[in-house]
């Protein structure tokens, strides 16, 4: 057995790396047959020879060098997946999604956080490429572009989700937030609604940022009606800033419509209007993103816009799957509807 060697000063020196010549040497076959029974060419070996392998790679702790895979062209069975933030709920069920279809198909998935940094974004592509995943699920920055060439020069396939790239030869998914969003500020002006507030992260980090804000300004300007911007971030403004803000520049003559357009932030406006939850929905109405585990356990209920969060993380692997056996070619695109979700805090 390979055991750690040590210096004479006693610093570690790092374990050797098991080759197939140590697993064949400890199973006492040749390489030819540790190869086939690592290419899965198992028919050629005994039962026994079989499970004398099977034993000292697990003994050696044995582990495929990725990268003379990928240089004798064989498949890791390994997916890249980047994401911009994997910190949210959105992000769980999405990559929740991916899991139900690669691990059933035999793949497994590396997950990585760009944080909306085009450079990072671009180093894990290098970093992956090197490692040799067999292909791409990217939700990508502002830098798409040169992602999608990266990846096509070394022969590889990509599925971008939560983005609309109009680009020829790209397959991307994303759900329809400008329509959803658009549906819901049409039915609740409607309703009746007079006086409107967005509240929404930066949107330049971000083109579904942008997507959902211009379907809730759209559908206002035509319509006639303007709305208040209340910039938030993770951290500010704090929910006893966002009470104040409402108690002063609320209109008590009007109907007054509060969009949330950002899923972690719902839970915050939602506890700086406890004050006023009396007002709800006859006075004021709330409307929110996704949040499905806990906006129908509240009192009042929320009314959110809802994405196919997890369907859309589901197909983006499909997709995928799809351009690795070649029954599919670059180029798909889908975009899946939202559903509106109407509970108590609007009067609908």
């Amino acid at each position: 057995m390979l055991e750690n060697a040590h210096l004479s000063e006693g610093v570690a020196v790092a374990k050797q790396r098991v080759t197939i010549a140590d697993v064949a040497r400890e199973a006492g076959t040749s390489t030819a047959s540790v190869s086939y029974y690592l290419n899965d060419k198992r028919e050629k070996l005994s039962e026994k020879t079989q499970a004398k392998i099977a034993r000292v790679i697990k003994e050696l702790g044995y582990v495929p060098n990725a990268q003379a895979q990928t240089l004798t062209g064989k498949q890791t069975h390994v997916i890249a997946i980047i994401i911009l933030d994997n910190t949210n709920k959105w992000a769980g069920l999405v990559l929740n999604g991916m899991e139900q279809v690669m691990l059933p198909a035999g793949y497994q998935t590396v997950v990585c956080t760009s944080n909306f940094n085009p450079e990072t974004e671009l180093m894990y592509v290098d970093k992956m490429l090197s490692l040799g995943v067999d292909g791409f699920i990217i939700q990508p920055t502002a830098n798409f572009k040169a992602v999608h060439d990266r990846i096509k020069r070394a022969g590889k396939p990509v599925v971008f989700f939560d983005a609309a790239i109009y680009s020829p030869g790209t397959s991307w998914i994303k759900t329809n937030l400008y329509d959803g969003v658009y549906n819901a500020t049409q039915a609740l002006l409607d309703a009746g609604y007079e006086d409107f507030f967005s509240i929404a992260a930066n949107m330049t980090e971000m083109r579904t940022r942008m997507e959902r804000f211009q379907g809730y300004a759209e559908a206002l300007a035509a319509n006639g009606q303007l709305y208040k911007a209340i910039p938030i971030d993770h951290n500010k403004p704090s929910i006893n800033e966002l009470t104040e803000y409402f108690k002063y520049k609320f209109n008590p003559a009007k109907r007054t419509l509060i969009f949330v357009q950002n899923q972690w932030a719902l839970p915050r406006v939602y506890k700086a209007l406890q004050p006023m939850a009396h007002l709800l929905p006859q006075q004021i109405g709330l409307l929110g993103l996704n949040c499905e585990d806990w906006t129908n356990l509240t009192t009042p209920t929320v009314s959110t816009i809802i994405e196919p969060v997890d369907q859309e993380g589901r197909e983006a692997a499909e997709m995928l799957l799809a351009l690795l056996d070649g029954s599919s070619q670059p180029g798909e695109q889908r975009i899946l509807e939202c559903k509106l979700n109407w509970l108590d805090s609007t009067s609908i």
